[in-house]
């Protein structure tokens, strides 16, 4: 900080002894001017000026007036700044260590702590929340205590009036408070002056206090806070307070955003149980790939990196991706095998009784005929044979493996066959729709039912782009839509090419598919082996369908074993 003096040359040795400390550093002579004093800053105007010699005094005055109106430009300045600061911070501890380091620069405080007010309305406390010391170093503990006049912290919140006190260890025996030594006794420390203000918000409500300890000179002596001073803290705890509000509100947004988050992966698990923990695999391995990337400075995501938010973003779009499913029908969701149980059950029982209607047809036939019991007794056990034979090729052929070339051919002796309905007719033994499921040959969904499960992706999309997400997360609707999309252009629903796809959804489709593979819970499939499923992704992406330079990063940094840790 500078500011300019305009005097006669014989006078200024006057003014320099009168000046001191940095008042005296921030004076700067110059040769002639318009008036024989002129104060103010280069370039800026002025602050006063004469046209004549006003005498010592009076110079000395007009000096003095200069350089305080300077350093009140300066502290609005500085105001300002931390004002900026302070808005850019939304991290709330972030937020209140940058409280501490700038009240300290700002009055040239040696220590200083931060205490929140916390606790139901009817029983508030105080939040020790943040505190620091250049000279001792003692481990922080968070703690909260109610409030008492009794102490200065509490005396200021519950008074909303600001205390400085010259020395901790005088405070006047008729006041309130007292101060408590435990901190100097146990850190060998020496508390002397102390300045607490109230942190006010516009709506004049107590947030917290802001406290500050020892006023220390240039050479290092510890000196009482000026009044300025007073003004200039409370003024910064007024702009603390508001960003501390908006810190709050802002972590508040988040916990509601995380219990929405979670409420909807258990109504997810509650939709398709067989894939319990799935989403947050996924979210684990996602999130880590990405932070893999973060760590890679090289390679063709070497420019790429994700900030907090970003990877809370996406995140909350892995935990969400699959949240489509509760729109798809739940025999569809949770069908283990090309038909449900009973369906399975009507076909066998069919069986069954027509086993014993060709039976009764041949004991009729015997009995007509004079023939002998052990031509029924054989005939009998031809029948049996023969529904055992059916019955294991339906069972066979209901099991969601690739289907072998001699079930698919034994299915055609199921076309023709009938039996009696309880109304008499003599009916399909099996009906067209289960006939054409026991042909799947491979898993256990018709290619209707496919298209139900991918309709899974829009559902999800749909859902999502309903919230009104905050900005740095307005992503994920998005990022969740793609994760089926493929690089070829084959994936759904969409079909998107490849400078369609999000980086994300990439890095999601990744762990999807792995989590898929390993996963040991599927009734419909048996968990593929590590190596074996991550050979089926290095497949994928000699193909081009994934994302080759992700998917070494999530090979080579094993991110996948943080799901197999788990299970």
């Amino acid at each position: 900080m500078r500011f300019t003096i305009a005097v006669p040359p014989e006078h200024r040795s006057i003014l320099l002894g009168r000046a001191a400390g940095e008042m005296r550093r921030a004076m700067v002579f110059v040769a002639g001017g318009t008036a024989d004093v002129v104060l103010g800053l280069p370039g800026d105007g002025t602050f006063a000026d004469c046209e004549i010699w006003p005498g010592t005094e009076a110079a000395e005055a007009l000096v003095r007036s200069a350089w305080a109106r300077l350093q009140d430009r300066r502290d609005m300045e500085r105001l300002h700044e931390v004002g900026r600061a302070l808005v850019s911070e939304q991290n709330l501890d972030r937020l209140l260590d940058l409280i501490l380091t700038k009240a300290r620069e700002l009055l040239l405080a040696e220590a200083g702590s931060i205490y929140l007010l916390t606790g139901e309305e009817d029983r508030p406390e105080l939040l020790f929340a943040h505190t620091q010391n250049a000279r001792v170093s003692l481990p922080f503990h968070r703690f909260a205590m109610p409030i008492s006049r009794e102490t200065l912290a509490g005396f200021v919140a519950l008074s909303q009036e600001s205390l400085n006190l010259p020395d901790a260890y005088h405070i006047p025996a008729e006041a309130p408070y007292h101060f408590n030594d435990s901190y100097d006794r146990q850190a060998g420390y020496r508390t002397t002056s102390i300045l607490v203000v109230p942190m006010l918000d516009t709506e004049g409500q107590v947030l917290g206090v802001l406290q500050l300890l020892n006023r220390q000179e240039e050479d290092g002596r510890v000196v009482a806070f000026t009044s300025a001073d007073q003004r200039l803290a409370q003024s910064l705890a007024g702009q603390a307070a508001v960003a501390v509000k908006n810190a709050q509100l802002r972590e508040e947004i988040e916990r509601l955003f995380e219990g929405f988050v979670a409420a909807s992966v258990t109504a997810i698990e509650a939709r398709d149980p067989v894939t319990s923990g799935h989403s947050g695999r996924v979210a684990e391995l996602t999130v880590g790939l990405a932070e893999v990337v973060n760590a890679t400075p090289n390679g063709p995501y070497g420019n790429l990196a994700f900030t907090d938010r970003q990877l809370r973003e996406l995140r909350y779009a892995s935990l969400l991706h699959d949240f489509g499913k509760v729109g798809v029908r739940e025999q569809v969701l949770v069908k283990a095998k090309k038909l449900d149980p009973g369906q399975l059950e009507i076909i066998l029982q069919r069986l069954r009784q027509r086993e014993l209607e060709e039976a009764l047809d041949a004991l009729a036939r015997a009995w007509k005929g004079g023939g002998s019991t052990a031509l029924w007794e054989r005939t009998l056990q031809d029948r049996q044979t023969e529904a055992e034979r059916l019955i294991h090729l339906v069972r066979q052929s209901n099991e969601p493996t690739v289907m072998a070339q001699e079930v698919a051919e034994g299915l055609g002796l199921l076309e023709d066959l009938t039996f009696t309905h309880w109304s008499g007719e003599r009916r399909a033994l099996v009906e067209p729709a289960d006939l054409a499921s026991l042909r799947i040959r491979r898993g256990s969904l018709s290619e209707a039912e496919r298209l139900e499960i991918e309709s899974h992706v829009t559902h999800t999309f749909r859902f999502l782009e309903r919230i009104p997400w905050t900005r740095d997360l307005a992503g994920i609707p998005d990022i969740a839509y793609a994760h089926h999309e493929r690089l070829t252009g084959r994936g759904y629903p969409r079909k998107l090419a490849e400078p369609e796809i999000p980086v994300q959804s990439r890095a999601m489709a990744i762990a999807d598919v792995y989590d898929a593979l390993t996963a040991q819970d599927r009734p419909y499939k048996g968990a593929v082996p590590v190596e074996r499923s991550l050979a089926i992704l290095d497949e994928e992406a000699r193909e081009g369908a994934l994302d080759r330079g992700l998917l070494d990063l999530f090979i080579e940094a094993r991110i996948y074993e943080r799901t197999a840790r788990k299970a």
